[in-house]
């Protein structure tokens, strides 16, 4: 790179932080560790909070949802959504970044093309709350803006304001390639759905692929393609993510608890539990 084009790259780079009406690029950066069921909320805040789970395993509650985090997971959630985070039975250990949402958009400005930061599919209802397995580039491009936060060298701004256009660009792609909303096969999208409506019942995914005129064969192609997961371990993910929902909101037993999520006994209910959690869930409800 000569040096014109040097300084103009620097002097975009520049304007772009300058154009931030606060100085601060992140509110925290850090690695916290929380003690076996330890919880912190529920609360809402205007930052935009990003969660890479170092060690453990979590829970985050949203007011009518409640997801399970193992190690190696990534949860993203949006602006104002009111969540309460509990900390596995092991406790977790989490690698912590939270800043404000104008420095993501300050990059959708020159991009885009007349559209508001809301229609950028990062934001939206449907987006609140992202959950991301085992991607190690954003990991890493997370890692990277906390360590140069922390250590505040020579044009670390500068390498900061990067970063973040990466990470922007490397959640945008999983959004486009993985997340199912978002670019999905129509066969895929009514499966899914279909899935979430009737996780009570007895499913049996050679109808689902019979109602939408495929092979059970191709549909769990499709589920391995874009969510690395078969029809029946998504179903009982899903499962499993509405008792662990149900586990702490109602004082329903456990038996009833697994006749109420679509498990057919309560040995299948343990044992997919245990697959999914690491633990039974008669130990993870103590």
């Amino acid at each position: 790179m000569d040096k014109i084009s040097a300084s103009r790259f620097f002097c975009l780079l520049e304007d772009l932080r300058n154009n931030l009406k606060h100085e601060r690029l992140a509110e925290v950066f850090r690695v916290i560790s929380f003690q076996a069921n330890e919880a912190y909320g529920p609360h809402t805040h205007l930052r935009l909070e990003i969660n890479y789970v170092k060690k453990g395993s979590c829970i985050l509650s949203l007011p009518e949802e409640c997801f399970y985090f193992q190690e190696g997971e990534i949860m993203i959630i949006d602006s104002n959504v009111e969540h309460l985070f509990e900390a596995g039975k092991a406790g977790t250990t989490l690698l912590q970044l939270e800043f404000l949402p104008e420095i993501f958009y300050a990059f959708l400005q020159e991009e885009a093309e007349g559209k508001t930061a809301a229609s950028f599919p990062v934001f939206s209802h449907q987006n609140r709350l992202i959950k991301i397995g085992n991607n190690v580039r954003i990991m890493r491009v997370i890692q990277r803006i906390i360590n140069e936060l922390d250590a505040q060298k020579l044009y670390y701004e500068s390498l900061v304001i990067l970063y973040y256009a990466e990470l922007l660009m490397l959640i945008y792609r999983y959004l486009e390639e993985v997340f199912v909303p978002i670019g999905a096969n129509e066969n895929l999208k009514y499966a899914i759905d279909y899935l979430r409506k009737h996780y009570r019942e007895n499913i049996k995914m050679a109808e689902v692929a019979q109602s939408l005129d495929i092979s059970e064969r191709y549909l769990r192609k499709l589920f391995m393609q874009t969510l690395q997961l078969s029809p029946l371990d998504y179903l009982n993910q899903l499962r499993v993510n509405k008792a662990i929902e149900l586990m702490k909101n109602t004082e329903l037993s456990l038996k009833e608890i697994g006749f109420a999520c679509g498990f057919n006994s309560s040995q299948h209910f343990c044992r997919i539990f245990k697959q999914q959690v690491g633990i039974n869930p008669r130990d993870f409800r103590e």
